[in-house]
């Protein structure tokens, strides 16, 4: 693989997790997010708690995309096309679940 794609993929999630800095990231999220999990993963995630969640790539795509910023369409928008080909490639757009969100209101860019 390409490691100059590698970087840009890596980059472009950085920026996307960045977004959430502007969230209030509460209980709430936590315990939907934690809903969403298996129930052995559930578990550690629940024992580690709400403040190192805050860190966790999946705690904030889930926060993020629950307000109607996608992972997907973000990479879209900010990769080349040769590394955006190889992040669907790699499996990377792949969602685990479909994420419930409690409004439809689009997010404004």
């Amino acid at each position: 693989m390409n490691s100059d794609l590698i970087s840009e993929i890596n980059a472009a999630i950085r920026a996307y997790c960045t977004q959430a800095r502007a969230l209030t990231l509460t209980a709430t999220d936590f315990y939907d997010w934690l809903k969403s999990l298996p129930p052995a993963r559930r578990a550690e995630v629940r024992q580690r708690g709400l403040r190192a969640s805050r860190a966790e790539p999946e705690f904030l795509r889930f926060c993020l995309e629950w307000r109607g910023i996608d992972l997907w369409g973000f990479m879209a928008a900010n990769l080349s096309l040769p590394a955006f080909d190889l992040w669907v490639a790699t499996g990377q757009s792949a969602c685990p679940q479909p994420i419930h969100r409690p409004y439809s209101t689009p997010a404004v860019s």
